[in-house]
């Protein structure tokens, strides 16, 4: 990756999936105690861009980030339908696009998984400042209520 485009997306420290969250990634090399994971250029802006999903909007405003995340969790125990999809498309939209590095979303797309009644696969074509071709981010949201 050039330079600049790692400089543009910058760097933050990786994160790791599990069940009950997420979790600091160590570095391989070193074993456990040893230095943190970093996530550099495009790793690090789609985590960032996912962690925007994630995160509710608003929760992040007693530290000084009111506008950060989004709204998706207002739809969780909605049903599966095409209304809800269509919430779904307009609250992801809204929450990559206060990205500075988003130019704009191309496209956002959903759908239903197979054997997943409750889950819906958010598809996104995000043209980011400075890329010559759009990043594909896939996000899947469970609907159902914990």
């Amino acid at each position: 990756m050039p330079a600049g485009r790692e400089r543009l997306f910058g760097n933050d420290l990786l994160l790791r999936e599990y069940a009950e969250g997420l979790d600091l990634s160590q570095l391989q090399e070193r074993g456990p105690g040893g230095d943190l994971a970093l996530a550099r250029g495009n790793t690090n802006i789609i985590q960032a861009l996912t962690l925007r999903l994630r995160v509710r909007k608003g929760e992040l405003a007693p530290l000084g980030w009111p506008a950060y995340g989004s709204r998706l969790h207002e739809l969780i125990g909605e049903p599966n339908v095409p209304r809800t999809h269509l919430k779904l498309q307009a609250f992801a939209r809204q929450a990559i696009e206060m990205d500075p590095r988003v130019l704009k979303v191309e496209s956002v797309r959903t759908v239903n998984l197979p054997g997943e009644r409750d889950t819906v696969r958010l598809m996104l074509d995000i043209q980011l400042i400075d890329a010559p071709s759009p990043l594909n981010l896939v996000f899947d949201l469970s609907l159902e209520k914990p």
